[in-house]
């Protein structure tokens, strides 16, 4: 009967195990090896699940940055929320201040040009359009303003150029991108993203800075 070693917990098989008890345990060998060795990367990570502690070493390391990155929160990384960005679903993001969540989207679409107040509660949604008021007529609107049609069609619309909106609703192009001619405003519409908080964040923090 196989032993196991202390600090790592290998199994260690004896002459007396089957060939079928060997395999295996020289496979969970093979794989508990290969989960406490090193990684090396450029970036601390922007994907996947990591377990707490979990250490990503520096692989091109130089006097004034860091050593590498250490996670200190069980969770899945992800990239910080930024403005006007494309999403599609299954993409994770994280807010620009910690929160402890990880979101999910579950709508394809883009971010707003405000971050929205992402809930904290397990598998909230929240729609990427904080900000966003109903259009009106001979209003006068700065760039970054954004609207929805008077009419819900998925979408929002973000100003850029300054100018007074006419005084009949301009017709809402549905392709992203596409400038739409409002009185002297000038709009550009994104179909709206929506996310759903999916559970922790980890949270990689630098440590060894070279001096």
């Amino acid at each position: 009967m196989s032993k196991t070693t202390k600090k790592l917990g290998l199994k260690t098989p004896e002459f007396t195990d089957e060939i079928h008890q060997t395999l295996q345990d020289l496979s969970d060998n093979f794989n508990v090896l290969d989960n406490v060795s090193n990684d090396y990367r450029d970036t601390s990570p922007l994907s996947e699940k990591w377990r707490h502690n979990h250490i990503i070493w520096n692989s091109k390391p130089a006097i004034g940055e860091y050593v590498g990155w250490v996670n200190t929160r069980e969770g899945r990384a992800a990239p910080h929320w930024k403005p006007l960005q494309s999403f599609t679903n299954g993409d994770h993001i994280i807010p620009t201040t910690d929160n402890g969540h990880v979101y999910q989207c579950i709508q394809s679409g883009n971010s707003g040009v405000m971050e929205p107040v992402f809930p904290a509660s397990a598998g909230k949604e929240v729609q990427d359009t904080r900000g966003a008021m109903t259009w009106e007529r001979s209003k006068l609107y700065v760039k970054n303003d954004v609207v929805f049609p008077t009419i819900d069609n998925g979408r929002f619309y973000v100003c850029i150029t300054e100018g007074e909106s006419g005084g009949i609703e301009p017709s809402w192009s549905l392709t992203t991108g596409t400038s739409i001619y409002d009185g002297n405003a000038v709009w550009l519409g994104y179909r709206i993203a929506k996310w759903k908080e999916s559970g922790i964040s980890a949270l990689f923090r630098p440590f060894g800075k070279i001096d």
